[in-house]
Parts: structure tokens; sequence; C-alpha cells
């Protein structure tokens, strides 16, 4: 249920959490409205089968009236506590009412019948029933007194009725009960056995019904239930009603249907108001708790103010002897600057054992002021810690034996007083004189007094123009983005604080930014009182200039430590404390922040290979002095090593410890790699170059053997060595990483040994890219180039008539790629002796030999009647593995 205040209620009642005085809002309605149809529905599914025979369980009536009886006592102390809250009587009636229930609910569960004992505790056959119907028929006058008596005006008239009330309540109850006890016989029989009389039972329970009815179209009418207490009132009354129908009125006996039933909704009755008051308890608890937090915070920020004081501040209590004469004072707390004056903690002790001989007229103004409340102050010097001090003493609200004793140094002040006049002409010309502008200015007027002579040096204006005019000519000269800043600032002083500021101001007949360094401060009167604001300032412009001039330096150092991808690092060795740039952290394998910088996090990262040395380097450095210098590995977490080269140097105190290391370390990972494939590269080079040699040394071995003559051999030799330098040419023009393919190849030897116009002569097919490995490159190019060389000079290319035919083709054979090359001469007429090729040579050695021993090859190679045909099926290099530097890792 949401509880809302009443806006037009009494000072008393602006709280909401008043129960009595809660509106009901929508959701509180709809909630009533949903609990009522419950309640109806539930009856009209009931009411038909009200007199339906059930077994007898006696003790179902006194559990029930047990149950009623403290949910009913409850309701009432609640009901109660609102109304010695709101002094409205109508809650008194209300808590009346639930007393009456409670304590009739007492008795009629111990008189009835064969619950605890054979026949009743007390009275005779007709008590109980009677005792309900009094129950029951009495309960809706109270309501009806609750809602005629809650109108009448709140005060503190009728706030002893209480007391007369209760009693009343209970000596009627038991004056009832004893009546009716005494007359049980008397009485009209309403039951025989556990049956009902009907006609009479049937017209008191329709005047019960009745009252109730009444009781709540009278609520409804008074109250047009605006209120929450109203609104739920009227549930519980509805619930009443239907109890009263099923219970009384439509049922012939005892513990039928309806006698069960109809007991659950006086249950769902109380229950309901019993809610709806708890909820109200838990309400004011939840605020209550708040409320606790919030004392909490006011003691917190007074025990800072206290705390903070410039004053000094103590707190007493007044010690008062048999007479009742305040005789002593003790203290019982005092703030920092009390202590600062005192020189020692007082707190505890009192002011006879502090000052032996202390002066009795303290005692009289404590007195004086604790009988008239009013403050009281003195001054008196103290020889004991050489001040003079002014004492400010006054009662502590709500404790009327403490008061608070502020007191500050007033002895230099004083004598400032004593000498103002013979200064004054002194300060004028120190004014005067000074470089600094200095100057005063009323504290509530904020008008200038004062103001020096540099002032027109500094700010380019008169001080003429300054002096008499308020606070806007001062920012008149302020620049415009400064001027809320300005006026913030003397607030704060204003209010006491001392402050100090740097902003801008143009001056007056340059129209220049200067930058002022100003300090404003709040000036007291006797009564330590703001009166006045003294400031003085200096010109700061080349120092700010200065400033961002460093500040300018600064970022251009962090930029090019970030350009450059330099790490540093700051160790403070007596904290512990070390600092990293972001570079640091990813050297090491961290992100940045991730971890604490630390000499452990450090050394966790080093190789474990590395770690010994470097850290005897580190110590080495700081017992000698010298230069940490180390290049080590730093092992990340995803496994891999990197490398930084380290420096750095120890700082030491006048006593010769370490106190400090600054260093910083770059990145040598690419350089290392780079070392690694250069050594890799320089060994292939050496590698090939042996290789060439020996290809050069044994094709001129060959050459002379073959050769007639040195001329043959100088032609011979030349085209074999022509053909090898195209070899190493076109390697030397291949991107790194990159291989030779056969048909560059191929077509190289064709173009350095026929025409352009010859292309017809010969025929070229075969897939493009087909790469080889480097190692074949050499011996099969020389192949070539002999087979091209025999063609031109005895071959299809020698005859106009022959064609050359070269076919290749990659086969895959037990999972390795193979190039298959048919080469195969047609047309070719031998017509004389010398134009037949020799059936033995460098060709065809290097092609039946050597490529099959050194590559594995298989070859064939045939002289025909029309030609050459030889066949050349050799393994070919597969796709292979590129360094990060693109250098072919294959060698």
């Amino acid at each position: 249920m949401t509880v809302h205040p009443v806006a037009t209620s009494a000072p008393r009642t602006e709280n909401s959490g008043f129960l009595g005085i809660a509106l009901a809002d929508r959701a509180d309605r709809w909630r009533a409205a949903c609990v009522a149809g419950a309640l109806l529905l539930a009856f009209a599914a009931t009411a038909p089968f009200a007199g339906r025979e059930l077994p007898a369980v006696p003790t179902f009536v006194p559990a029930y009236d047990a149950a009623v009886m403290v949910l009913s006592s409850i309701a009432a102390l609640m009901l109660h506590a609102q109304y010695r809250d709101l002094h409205d009587r109508g809650f008194l009636w209300l808590a009346c009412g639930y007393l009456y229930s409670s304590l009739f609910a007492l008795l009629h569960g111990l008189s009835f019948p064969d619950a605890f004992v054979s026949g009743s505790l007390f009275g005779g056959e007709q008590t109980t029933a009677w005792l309900w119907i009094f129950w029951h028929g009495v309960t809706p006058l109270f309501v009806i007194a609750y809602t005629l008596g809650s109108s009448s005006h709140r005060s503190s008239n009728g706030w002893p009725l209480h007391r007369i009330a209760y009693p009343a309540i209970v000596a009627s109850v038991v004056l009832i009960a004893l009546v009716l006890v005494r007359i049980d016989a008397q009485l009209p029989h309403l039951l025989v056995s556990t049956r009902y009389r009907t006609l009479l039972t049937r017209v008191i329970g329709t005047s019960l019904w009745t009252a109730h009815v009444a009781a709540i179209a009278l609520l409804v009418w008074r109250t047009r239930l605006r209120r929450l207490l109203d609104l739920w009132l009227c549930v519980t009354l509805l619930a009443a009603v239907i109890e009263l129908a099923l219970s009384g009125m439509m049922i012939s006996a005892r513990y039928q249907l309806g006698f069960y039933i109809g007991r659950v909704y006086g249950l769902v009755g109380a229950l309901v108001m019993l809610g709806l008051l708890l909820r109200h308890a838990l309400l004011l608890q939840a605020r209550l708790v708040r409320a606790a937090s919030a004392l909490h915070d006011s003691e917190r920020r007074y025990r800072d103010l206290f705390d903070s004081m410039g004053e000094a501040f103590y707190i007493g209590e007044a010690v008062t002897g048999e007479e009742g004469r305040i005789v002593d004072l003790q203290f019982l707390q005092e703030n920092p600057m009390a202590r600062r004056y005192m020189g020692r903690d007082i707190a505890g002790r009192r002011l006879s054992q502090v000052m032996p001989d202390f002066d009795q007229e303290w005692l009289a103004l404590v007195e004086q002021v604790i009988r008239t409340g009013k403050e009281r102050s003195l001054e008196r010097p103290s020889p004991r810690v050489g001040r003079y001090f002014r004492y400010r003493v006054v009662r502590l609200k709500g404790r009327k034996k403490q008061v608070g004793i502020l007191f500050q140094d007033i002895k230099p002040r004083r004598d400032a007083e004593l000498a103002l006049r013979d200064s004054e002409e002194r300060f004028r010309q120190f004014g005067q004189a000074a470089s600094s502008v200095l100057w005063i200015r009323n504290a509530d007027t904020l008008e200038m007094e004062y103001v020096s002579a540099a002032f027109e040096t500094i700010c380019g204006r008169r001080c003429e123009d300054m002096v008499g005019r308020g606070f806007d000519a001062w920012l008149d000269m302020v620049h415009p983005d400064d001027r809320d800043p300005v006026r913030r600032a003397v607030r704060r002083v204003q209010e006491g604080e001392r402050v100090e500021q740097e902003y801008r101001i143009v001056h007056g007949e340059t129209g220049d930014e200067l930058w002022l360094l100003g300090t404003e401060f709040p000036m007291r009167d006797d009564d330590c009182s703001i009166n006045r604001i003294g400031g003085i300032a200096q010109d700061a412009t080349l120092l700010k200039k200065a400033q961002f001039r460093l500040s300018e330096s600064e970022e251009r150092l962090r930029s090019a430590i970030e350009v450059g991808r330099l790490a540093t690092w700051d160790w403070n060795l007596v904290s512990g404390e070390v600092a990293w740039s972001d570079e640091h952290y990813r050297i090491e394998g961290y992100l940045p922040g991730e971890v604490v910088p630390s000499y452990e996090a450090w050394a966790a990262r080093v190789h474990p290979e590395d770690r010994e040395a470097a850290e005897a380097a580190v110590r080495q450095a700081m017992l000698t002095g010298g230069e940490y210098a180390r290049e080590v590995r730093f092992l990340h977490p995803d496994g891999s090593v990197h490398w930084a080269n380290a420096r750095g140097r120890f700082f030491y105190d006048a006593a010769g410890r370490a106190v400090r290391m600054v260093g910083s370390m770059i990145d040598t990972t690419l350089r290392r790699e780079f070392e690694d494939a250069q050594r890799v590269l320089v060994a292939e080079l050496q590698h090939r170059t042996r290789n060439l040699i020996a290809v050069v040394r044994a094709i001129s071995d060959r050459t002379l053997r073959e050769s007639r003559d040195m001329a043959q051999f100088a032609t011979v030799f030349s085209e074999r060595l022509g053909a090898l330098a195209r070899v190493q040419g076109l390697l030397s023009r291949l991107k790194e990483g990159q291989r030779v393919t056969f048909d560059e190849l191929l077509r190289m030897e064709l173009a350095a040994h026929l025409d352009a116009q010859d292309g017809t002569r010969f025929e070229l097919s075969g897939p493009d890219g087909v790469t080889l490995r480097s190692s074949s490159v050499q011996p099969l190019a020389l192949a070539i180039h002999e087979l091209i060389t025999n063609a031109v000079k005895y071959g299809a290319l020698k005859d106009p008539a022959g064609c050359l035919r070269i076919a290749w083709r990659v086969e895959h054979e037990d999972g390795r790629p193979w190039l298959h090359v048919d080469w195969r001469e047609t047309g070719v007429v031998h017509q004389l002796a010398g134009d037949v090729p020799p059936t033995s040579g460098a060709g065809r050695e290097l092609i039946e030999r050597a490529l099959p021993y050194q590559f594995g090859a298989r070859t064939s190679y045939e002289l025909t009647d029309t030609g050459v045909h030889c066949t050349i099926a050799m393994p070919i290099s597969r796709r292979e593995t590129v360094s990060p530097f693109g250098h072919d890792l294959r060698l």
C-alpha cells in the first residue's frame, strides 16, 4: 500500500508516517476492490452449501478465537499508537473496539462446550451463544463511534481519555460475562444441543447483520473512503458481514459448512486490518533507519567541522558542589586547534587540574551562561603559553550543564591594533613600492577600499578608477572566460575561506592577455566577523608561458617515446613502487595496466634461461654504480619469445644507498630475426657461390675436352657461360620468396638463340607457372641450352622445313608433383656429314646422367631420322614456406 500525506493537514500531520492521515491512491483502491471481490466470489461459491453437515470439531472454535484475540490485541495496540500521535478520538474508539473484540474472543473460546472439558469451563448451555451475540453486536458500534469521532478537532484536551476508556472496556466485558454466566438459565434459549432455534436466531442474526451494514454505509458516507485506513476498514466490515451471513443466518446447527467457513472470513477481516497496520509499522521502521543514517551523517559532518575549525573549541560540563553551585569545569571534548594552542590534550580533565590557579571569574561566567542561556565573551592573557585569547562561552542546546568554549589567539591582532596607527603609513609606502598588486575590499558590498600602485603598472588602469567602485569594475578587466571562477572564489572568501587562483585579465592600455596569480583571504574584526577581504596578486604571465613550454616539451618527449616504441621504467627502491610506460607492459607480454608494476612482475616474464644472468646484472649495477645494459628475452603467455635491449642506472642518497633506478628498453625481436635471416642468406649465398664455381669449372673442363682448338673452346665456353649467366640473372631478378618457372626458363633460352621471326618454327604447349627447385634450375637450364644449341646447329631450328615441338605437363607421383617434358624435332634432313649431330656430348650426358643422379629424374635421349626426341621427368618444387621477412626458408 502506498501512503500519501494529506496536503491540508496540521503541522503535526505533514509527515506521511501517520496511518490515520494517509490517503488511498488508485492502486490502493484497486487492491481493496480485488480483495472485496474475492471475498464476495468466495461467499457466492460457498453459500449454497452452507447448511451441509460436517464432522464436529469443538477445538476449532477456541483455535479461531485465539487467533482473533492475538490479531485484535496487536491491532488495538497499533491503533492506540495512532491515537497517541494524532490525538484523534476516532482512533481511540477503534482501538477500544479491537480491545473489546479481543476480550470477547478469549471468553467465547474458553466457554465453548466440549473444547477443553466435557461441557463448558464456565457458564451454561446458552452462555457461548450470547457471548457471540454481544461480541458481534457491539463491535460495529465502535466503528460508528470512530466514524463520528474522527472528525473532531485534534488537541491535547482529549489526551487522558484513554486512561478511562480502556479500563471501562475491560470492566464492561467482565461485567457482561459475569451477568451472562449468572443468568444463563434465564437467557432465551438459542440452542437446543447443537441446533439453533431458527426464528429467534434469524431475527438476532438479521439485527447484527443490519448493524454491520449500517456501519459500512455510515463509514462510506462520512469518509468517502478517502483515507487508507477507512478503505481497508470497510473491507474488514465486509468480511464480518459475510461471516454473520454464513455462520449465523444461513445455517441451522453448529458444525455445518457455514459454521466453519464463516469464521474463516472473520479471521480474514482481522488479518486485513493487522496487515495494514504492520505495513504502516514497516514503513515507519524504514523511515527510522533512514533517519538514523541521516543522523550518523550529520554527526560525521559535525565531527569534520569540529576538527577543521579555525578556532579552538572545548566542550565542558559544569561540576556542582553540595550547595548546587558550580565548583569546577570538566572538559569533555576539544578540537585539534585547541590542542595546538594548549600544547597537550586536556579532554577528560578538570579546569582545576589543568590550571590550579585559575580565575574564579571563569566559574561565575559559566554559571551565568548556563542560567540565562545567553552567550558571554571575555578576553584573557595566558602567560603559560604566551598568548592572548578571546573566549566565547555558549550553552549547548539540549544540555543544561554543558557549555561550548570557543577561543582564538588575538595577541597578534591586538598587537596589530596597537601598532596600526604607527604602521599605516609604512603599509602605504610598502604598497606603493611593492611589485605585487595589493588590495582591500569590503566583505559585504565588495567595494574596493584600497589598491596599491602596482595595479597601474601590471593592469594598465588607474587606481582612482577602481577604488570606491564595486566588484563589477574588477570583473570588467577579467577575461570573459574566467569571470565565473572569479565570482565563485570571492563567494568562498566571503564564507571564510582563503582562496588562491590563477586567472587572465585584459591590459587596459595594450589589450594584451595577462595572467595573474592572486590570493584572497578574509579579514575579521574584533567579533571575528568577516568585514573585509584582502588580496595580493602578481604577474604570472612569464610563469604560465614557461609552464606551457614545459607542458609542450613533456608532450613532445612523450610523443617521441611513443613513436620510437621506447619502454621506460622508474623504480623507487625505498617504497617498492615501480612505474612502467605502456610499451613496457607490451614488451613483457602484459596488457597496459594488467598488473601492478613490480620487480617480481618483471622477473616473472624474463626467459628462464636469462633470468639468473639478468638479475645478477641488476645487482652488479646496483653495487658498483655502473650502467645496467643487457639484452634479455621475455617469454609471453602465448609461448612466443621476444628480445629487448635494456639500459638503466641507479641513483643513490647521501649515505650511498640505492634509492631509485630509471631506465629504458627497446624491442629488438625484429632485429634479431633479421640477423638470423641474414645469416641464413649469407650461408645460402656462400653455398650457391661454391656451386656456381664448381659448375663453371665443370663446364670449362668439359668444353676443353670436347674442343678441337681454342677457337672452338672459346665459342662453346662463351655460349655455355652465357646460358649460366642468364639463369643467374633470372634468379637475381626474382622477388624474395619467389621461384623460377619452367616456361620462363624455356622462353629465356629460346629468345637467346632465335630471332623474333623464328617464333613460327617451334611450338610450346604446357601450363604456365610450373615452379622449379632452386637447386635444379642451373642443370636444367644447361640441358635446355645444349638441346637448343644442337637444334640450331644440327636439328629442327637449322633446317627451314624443321619444326621443334616442346610439350610439358605436371603429374603427381607418390604424393609429389613431377614435371614431364617432351622435346621432339621433326622435318630434319641431313645432307652433309657435318650436319649430323654428335651421338654424345655435354648436353646428352647432362640429360642422361647428371639429372637422374642429382634429382632422381627419368630421362631418354633418342636421335631419330627426323631429329632429336628427348623426354625428361623430374620432381619439381612444392609451395614452400616463406619467412616473415620474405626469405625462402628452403635451401
